[in-house]
């Protein structure tokens, strides 16, 4: 079902947009004529009525423009040039969901899940009314504060700050002090000033290489959610696999943000999709855990930390 309607919705964009074009090639002396009975009903043969109300009932939703606003966004080249393949940009379907914007440069960094890091922040309702306000220290993935921050914090450089907007579903399901007066159903406004990050061991995004074989319209795992899935790690110089959970007949059962699983993992798991292969290309220091150097997954042999390594996430659990 979820692979019917990643088609169909697939299909209506490239059909509308190939209507939009055609519009404007015609004429001006020959533009359909619009009347107000038009305007308010669908038109054309019985598929274009369909996907024409599939279409308006999916943006009728805040997650199906989420969708719409993160797959017309542009895509990487295939991995595999003879099979068409693209990455969902975990980084841009965050940002619209909070709405998030960054300011300053920042030289240390990025934040992953997992990693301990020190912010200033301030909680406040859509009016402008201060809800929290404090330094804090802690692990992403660990959730203490309210849902959605951890999700915000994550790419951040020290020294950046950032502004969102976290929805209801990520937000405060109890008051954090006496004074505050909490909705469960509003959505709240944040600002955020990243101070530290620990350890100093980084995924950086101009060092890897991210791959997904299919869309789907869900919501994306973030900091701190739990997933079960399958992994495979394969040396890239000989195809030696290394790793292979589904092998084993033991797949993975891991909070996004644990230290003693790979960093490349909570790295590659926030912001996926929960469905089909992310095929990741990254160098074998990035396997390293950030809570020690011996972690959850044992491999058959070392992994040099400059080579470069393929780790695959499948088989997705509900």
């Amino acid at each position: 079902m979820q692979k019917l309607l990643t088609l169909i919705m697939t299909v209506v964009i490239i059909y509308y947009l190939v209507q939009i074009r055609t519009h404007e090639d015609l004429p001006d002396n020959k533009t359909p004529a619009k009347t107000d009975e038009a305007s308010n009903e669908l038109t054309g043969n019985f598929l274009e009525r369909t996907l024409s109300s599939v279409l308006i009932n999916v943006l009728k939703t805040e997650d199906g423009r989420i969708f719409f606003e993160n797959i017309l966004k542009p895509m990487n080249k295939p991995l595999n040039h003879n099979k068409q393949s693209f990455k969902v940009n975990n980084t841009d379907f965050i940002n619209s969901m909070f709405q998030i914007k960054t300011f300053g440069e920042g030289e240390v960094g990025p934040a992953s899940c997992g990693h301990v890091v020190t912010i200033n922040y301030q909680i406040s309702d859509m009016q402008g009314a201060l809800i929290d306000e404090q330094t804090k220290t802690y692990p992403l993935g660990s959730r203490p504060i309210i849902a959605g921050l951890d999700a915000i914090v994550v790419g951040m450089m020290v020294g950046q700050s950032r502004s969102a907007v976290i929805p209801p579903k990520y937000g405060y399901k109890d008051s954090p002090n006496k004074k505050a007066s909490i909705d469960p159903d509003q959505p709240y406004k944040i600002n955020v000033v990243l101070k530290e990050i620990l350890p100093h061991n980084f995924v950086r995004s101009d060092e890897v290489k991210v791959f997904d074989d299919e869309i789907a319209y869900q919501q994306p795992l973030m900091c701190g959610d739990k997933v079960v899935f399958d992994a495979k790690i394969t040396k890239l110089t000989n195809s030696t696999v290394l790793y292979d959970s589904n092998e084993q007949g033991k797949k993975i059962n891991m909070t996004i943000g644990d230290v003693y699983n790979p960093l490349i993992f909570s790295f590659a798991l926030h912001g996926k999709i929960p469905s089909g292969v992310r095929t990741i290309i990254a160098k074998g220091r990035t396997f390293k855990a950030l809570g020690s150097n011996i972690n959850k997954i044992t491999l058959k042999s070392a992994m040099e930390p400059e080579e470069y390594f393929m780790l695959e996430l499948m088989n997705f659990q509900e």
